[in-house]
């Protein structure tokens, strides 16, 4: 199970890693969308969790970007932190919407009933 977890927040990122470590799932982070894209061509991903907005580019397109430039075919979770954020993403091809502040322990549960179908 390969995950990626994308979002400018390095406490957010610091604090899933961690709640994945605990439940022995293996988590990579990125920082900001040209991290991420990094990431994504050099593996493939099962599951990708991003930030909606972040000062280096938006989720929606990340989700795009990742589909087309490197034929990512796995499951993504959004993450918005508000209701205007959620309308855009509902066609943005995602397989999840969450607000934050996050509920680790949601997320995870999440991330398995996702990789499981």
């Amino acid at each position: 199970m390969q995950i990626l977890y994308v979002d400018d927040e390095k406490d957010l990122l610091e604090l899933a890693s961690t709640f994945f470590e605990d439940e022995n799932i293996p988590l990579d982070t990125a920082g900001s969308m040209e991290k991420a894209l990094e990431l994504i061509r050099k593996k493939n991903y099962d599951l990708i969790i991003s930030d909606v907005r972040m000062p280096s580019g938006c989720g929606i397109d990340l989700i795009a970007r990742a589909r087309v430039e490197n034929k990512f075919t796995g499951k993504f979770i959004l993450v918005s932190g508000d209701m205007k954020s959620q309308q855009e993403t509902k066609n943005a091809g995602c397989d999840l919407i969450l607000t934050k502040p996050l509920d680790f322990f949601a997320l995870i549960e999440s991330v398995r009933e996702l990789l499981k179908s």
